[in-house]
């Protein structure tokens, strides 16, 4: 597994349902100490959307191609999308900003604990046919090991702990890129604004960047207080063209059949509206669901305007550069019910 610095840059669910319902743990705080933004992350996030995505790129490529992972955290999402790849015609980079996340994905420990959304790769019964599957992949990329205390880091802290003192049978595992593989996952810092300059004219076949968007465009439905100061500093009232920019970019960098993969959270699908909007392009919300009212960090819900049309599903759209081919539902409800949303796009001209 390697890890590169920034002079290395420029080179030429979720699967199942949170298996706990008291109480109910909310916290992902591996915090980035620049931004404020949680660095969560865990493995098959989403299945549904990385088997699409997978099947699309073994289908367009099948003598391989190069995938690009933004936002990837400490890695678990890259190594999730290997090893369901699994040939090593594929070579799967990974990309993020974060100190913290890369911190982590160094030292290259990763821990699977009871009753998170990921905890089914402990199990050897009562798995689903899906769950098994994932499983063997799982297996047949990572080794078990027993690393000294130290070096136990995990993303998910608070989680972790709450968990832990609950559950008087709570199991963990750790694990790590088994050596013959580790040459096939590579993870290195880097932006995804800056798509343009890596690998020189290479182009490629697939990107991901998942559930990350609002961290450009300002767009956190549950911004917390951190959060807020980081993005007063940053223009609120552009996102159409901060998205148009970035799948521009996006467009440019992937080949001819290419797949571009967003997430399944709200964020990456609803967007709260520019001050300057006209009202004619403006939703408004009142009481809505996207919002944790009971706790004061995050802000009200009263009278939340959105965007009345995707920006990135128009951006995406316009003159039929993508279409869209695999999908998934939201992560929050709306209305008690789950949204179904587009989250794999394929570059069709």
């Amino acid at each position: 597994m390697q890890i590169r610095s920034q002079s290395n840059l420029y080179t030429g669910n979720t699967n199942s349902a949170l298996r706990i319902k008291q109480p109910v743990f909310k916290g992902l705080l591996y915090v980035d100490s620049r931004t404020g933004m949680p660095i969560d992350s865990w493995f098959y996030r989403d299945t549904k959307t990385l088997k699409s995505a997978v099947t699309e790129i073994k289908t367009t490529f099948p003598s391989g191609a190069e995938i690009w992972d933004f936002a990837c955290s400490n890695g678990e999402e890259t190594i999730s999308v290997k090893s369901l790849l699994e040939s090593p015609k594929y070579t799967v980079i990974g990309y993020d900003s974060s100190i913290s996340a890369l911190k982590l994905a160094k030292k290259g420990i990763y821990t699977v604990f009871s009753s998170w959304y990921d905890s089914f790769l402990l199990q050897k019964e009562k798995n689903s046919s899906e769950e098994k599957f994932l499983q063997e992949k799982f297996y047949g990329m990572m080794e078990e090991i027993q690393p000294p205390a130290f070096e136990r880091h995990i993303n998910n802290k608070t989680a972790y702990f709450n968990i832990k003192k609950f559950y008087h049978d709570f199991q963990e595992k750790y694990f790590r890129v088994a050596p013959q593989k580790r040459k096939e996952i590579d993870i290195r810092k880097g932006d995804i604004n800056e798509i343009k300059h890596y690998r020189s004219q290479n182009k490629v076949g697939a990107i991901f960047f998942r559930n990350a968007l609002y961290q450009m465009t300002g767009n956190d439905l549950n911004e917390t207080i951190e959060q807020r100061k980081y993005f007063a500093s940053r223009p609120m009232d552009n996102k159409k063209e901060i998205i148009e920019a970035l799948v521009n970019k996006i467009h440019a960098k992937l080949e001819n059949g290419g797949v571009f993969v967003i997430g399944d959270h709200i964020k990456d699908h609803l967007f709260l509206a520019d001050r300057n909007l006209p009202k004619n392009e403006v939703i408004l919300f009142k009481d809505t669901p996207f919002f944790d009212s009971g706790n004061s960090k995050h802000i009200s819900s009263s009278d939340v305007k959105l965007f009345k049309e995707s920006p990135l599903k128009r951006a995406l759209e316009k003159d039929g550069r993508f279409i869209p081919i695999g999908f998934s539902k939201t992560s929050l409800d709306y209305g008690g019910i789950k949204i179904k949303v587009p989250t794999v796009w394929k570059k069709v001209r």
